[in-house]
């Protein structure tokens, strides 16, 4: 039974993809794009090597082991989860890109001042951000930054310190991606997008960014060359990237055991722990188990919770700007308990995923609502994007720096988009809010796009 039914997951990925190249809107930068691979790594590959090579790392780690018929429900409801996204996602943003029609840009003083002040005034705290995190957070009471973990949820918050300053470092990401954008790809303008990725490959913690921050500049990359998908050597080099992504997942201090000499070079390309494991085995881990906690869900609500959340889950919107250290007493995560995953399971810092957070919301109707509303709100985007936004040097960057971040709203769900988006969007935000202000004073006006001026465009992006 688990078997056909893997068949029919397969071939429905399979039809959905055909029926979206089928409309000409297919590209990378179209957000159904990245929800049909994070569908295939995580509902359609990771189900496949759970059965035949017996993952049950994740089963382990929460207490909870499914039987064939919920594996099979989970498959099913994974599938439609994708047909009601792809739907919305396709109808909204069904837009053909014209990368004829981009335009190039040159950046002048004011973009630059403007740049540069939106940098002074973010990068010191992303800084200091860094530094803090340098050694991780601490739950034993020491250390720059100091986390214990909610015994009713299982999520960790912070003691002594507020997420605006800890999560902070996010900001590198933006900003370097921004000296890019805004030097025109001149080759030094790479040096601190290297350095913010070699500083969290260094953590080991937040790899996910590594692969956002990735995306975005191969989004980046892909505006200037006018081209709509990957080239192969994009592939061939994406593939150290993912290399370190699975190696950080299964041992978040390798690069900073080989900086200190307690590891040789060679431990990066261990395939195994050397205990006589499988190499597949390095996959087993969390990252893209996004099925597994999907059963978890499945089985757990409304079957042992006995109701959904309602989408209660949202009112976190209001309280989470709240830093903790003004209200002590700030609910963690959802204020409205109706559902607490953790009461059934160890469900500690594992990921609801779309589907799930949709599921827990209402079952079926639930579920499908999420996937239909998040489908034409990333679909609008692209709309926007392909309309009028890629004629604009700022909404390309906004939008190149954005989408990337639906990933881990797939993963996630819930309201984490908003967490993420408020750090990687700020200095973006900040950028174009001090050029409007710099234009409206008429300070270092030449902007060669406004109205009634010549046209002074550079042969080069």
């Amino acid at each position: 039974m688990i078997e056909i039914a893997l068949i029919a997951q397969t071939l429905v990925l399979v039809l959905v993809a055909v029926a979206f190249l089928s409309t000409g809107s297919a590209s990378m930068f179209h957000p159904l794009t990245l929800y049909l691979v994070f569908h295939a790594l995580v509902f359609v590959l990771r189900p496949i090597l759970v059965h035949e090579a017996g993952f049950d790392q994740v089963w382990l780690f929460i207490g909870f082991w499914p039987d064939a018929q919920q594996f099979v429900f989970t498959l099913m409801v994974s599938s439609v989860a994708l047909v009601a996204f792809a739907l919305a996602c396709g109808w909204a943003g069904n837009v053909r890109p014209d990368l004829s029609r981009v335009p190039d840009f040159r950046f002048d003083k004011v973009d630059i001042a403007a740049f540069v002040t939106t940098a002074v005034l973010l990068a010191p705290l992303a800084v200091y951000s860094a530094i803090q995190r340098q050694a991780g957070a601490s739950f034993t009471g020491s250390g720059d930054v100091q986390m214990e973990r909610d015994p009713m949820t299982g999520q960790p918050i912070y003691t002594n310190t507020t997420g605006y300053i800890a999560e902070a470092h996010s900001m590198g990401l933006p900003l370097t991606l921004g000296v890019i954008w805004v030097c025109r790809f001149h080759p030094l303008s790479f040096i601190p997008f290297g350095a913010f990725v070699a500083y969290r490959a260094y953590l080991g913690w937040g790899r996910w960014a590594i692969i956002m921050g990735i995306l975005g500049l191969v989004l980046l990359v892909l505006y200037r060359t006018r081209t709509r998908w990957f080239r192969l050597w994009y592939a061939a080099a994406a593939l150290p990237v993912l290399a370190l992504f699975n190696i950080l997942g299964n041992n978040r201090g390798a690069l900073r055991d080989i900086l200190a000499g307690d590891a040789g070079w060679s431990s990066l390309f261990r395939t195994t722990a050397g205990d006589g494991s499988r190499a597949i085995d390095a996959l087993a881990n969390q990252d893209l188990a996004n099925f597994d906690f999907l059963s978890f869900i499945l089985w757990a609500v409304p079957g042992q919770s006995g109701t959904y959340t309602w989408f209660t889950q949202y009112l976190q919107l209001f309280t989470e700007p709240i830093p903790r250290v003004l209200w002590p007493d700030k609910p963690v995560g959802d204020p409205l308990k109706w559902v607490s995953l953790h009461d059934y399971g160890n469900f500690a810092n594992l990921t609801t995923s779309l589907p799930g957070d949709g599921w827990m919301s209402g079952g079926w109707i639930g579920m499908i609502v999420t996937m239909v509303v998040v489908g034409l709100i990333l679909g609008r985007l692209h709309r926007w994007f392909w309309t009028s936004g890629f004629t604009n040097r700022y909404a390309v960057l906004f939008y190149c720096a954005f989408l990337p971040l639906s990933l881990q709203w797939f993963r996630d769900g819930n309201i984490t988009i908003v967490k993420f988006g408020f750090f990687s969007l700020l200095p973006i935000l900040l950028w174009i809010g001090l050029t409007r202000a710099l234009r409206a004073w008429g300070i270092l006006d030449d902007d060669p796009l406004r109205p009634g001026a010549p046209s002074k465009l550079a042969s080069d992006v």
